[in-house]
C-alpha cells in the first residue's frame, strides 16, 4: 500500500506541478541533501542536485488550441562515503533530460483538455545512448472551471508513468486556486499552500514526491546483474519567494526529506530482492531563480 501511495504521488505531483511550469517558464535551482546514513546498510551519501527548465510561449494552432514546449534537465551528482561497500559501483551521476508538449485545448468558458506527451532521457550517460535510455510519458487532464473562473478549477485524467514501474496507468486528480493573496494547488497526496504578502514577496509551504528509474553501467551484487536504479526522495519545507529585478524571483527551501531510497533493478525492470537502499531522514536546501508571467 505505501508503495501504491507514493507512486500516485510523484505522477500526481509530476503532472500538477505543470502549472507552476507556465507560470515560471525558466528556472534554474540547486538543492543539497546533507549527508545521510543508510537506514539498515553501512555508508553514507551526499546529494545535490541541479535542474534547469526552460518552456516556450505558447503556439497557437487554433482559437481553441494552445501548444507549449518544455526542455527540462536535471543532473543528480552522489558522493558516497567509502564505508559504503557498494561506492565503486553505484553511479555518481544520473542525468535526467526532458522534452515535453503541453497541449491545451479550451472546450468552452469551464471544460479544458490537457495533455502532455513527455519523453525523457534518464542514463548515467557512462555507455552510448540507445533505446534502453529513453522513457515515455503521457497524461491527459480535464479540467473544470467552477463558475466559469480560470484561477479555480478542479480535475480529473490519467497518466502512462516510468518514473515508478515500467510503463504504469494510473488515475490523475488535481485542486487549482489562486486569487490575489493565496494560491493553493492540491494534488492528493501533495500540497502547496502560498501566501502572497505582496506583489513582492510570498511565502507558504512546500511538498515534492520524485522518482525516476535511470539506466546505469551494469554492475553487481552478489548473483546478481543491475541495470537500472530507482531513485526516490519526498520533500517537505517552507518556501519562500522574493521579487528581485521585475519579473526575476528568487526562492529558497529550507526543509526535511523524510524518506529517501535507491532501488537497484536487474534488466527487465525487476527491483533485486533486499537490495533496496533506504537512507534516514536529513535536511536540505533548495535556492533557484526564475523567470514569472505576469499573468
Amino acid at each position: 500500500m505505501q508503495k501504491i501511495l507514493l507512486f500516485l504521488a510523484i505522477v500526481l505531483l509530476s503532472y500538477g506541478a505543470n502549472a507552476q511550469t507556465l507560470n515560471d517558464p525558466v528556472y534554474i535551482n540547486h538543492s543539497l541533501l546533507l549527508n545521510t546514513d543508510f537506514d539498515s546498510k553501512d555508508g553514507n551519501v551526499t546529494t545535490n542536485l541541479i535542474e534547469v527548465n526552460v518552456t516556450t510561449p505558447a503556439i497557437k494552432v487554433s482559437n481553441k488550441i494552445k501548444v507549449f514546449n518544455a526542455v527540462y534537465y536535471r543532473n543528480s551528482d552522489f558522493s558516497y562515503g567509502n564505508s559504503f561497500p557498494q561506492h565503486n559501483s553505484f553511479p555518481t551521476t544520473l542525468h535526467d533530460i526532458r522534452y515535453s508538449a503541453i497541449i491545451r485545448v479550451q472546450l468552452n468558458p469551464k471544460w479544458e483538455i490537457v495533455a502532455i506527451p513527455r519523453i525523457m532521457i534518464r542514463s548515467d550517460l557512462s555507455q552510448s545512448i540507445n533505446e534502453n535510455d529513453f522513457f515515455p510519458q503521457v497524461a491527459v487532464l480535464a479540467t473544470y472551471a467552477i463558475n466559469g473562473n480560470p484561477n479555480f478549477k478542479i480535475g480529473l485524467g490519467g497518466a502512462l508513468n516510468n518514473d515508478f514501474e515500467r510503463n504504469a496507468f494510473v488515475p490523475l486528480g488535481s485542486l487549482y486556486y489562486d486569487s490575489k493573496k493565496v494560491k493553493v494547488e492540491i494534488v492528493y497526496p501533495n500540497a502547496n499552500f502560498l501566501y502572497k504578502q505582496s506583489e513582492n514577496f510570498e511565502f507558504g509551504l512546500f511538498a515534492s514526491v520524485d522518482g525516476a528509474i535511470s539506466r546505469v553501467a551494469q554492475f553487481q551484487i552478489g548473483d546478481d546483474n543491475i541495470n537500472y536504479l530507482r531513485t526516490f526522495q519526498l520533500l517537505v519545507a517552507p518556501t519562500a519567494s522574493h521579487r528581485i529585478y521585475k519579473q526575476i524571483y528568487g526562492h529558497l527551501k529550507i526543509g526535511f526529506a523524510p524518506i529517501r531510497s535507491f532501488e537497484t533493478m536487474n534488466g527487465d525492470f525487476k527491483a533485486i530482492q533486499n537490495q533496496n537502499f533506504d537512507l534516514k531522514s536529513s535536511l536540505f536546501f533548495r535556492t533557484g531563480i526564475s523567470f514569472r508571467l505576469k499573468n
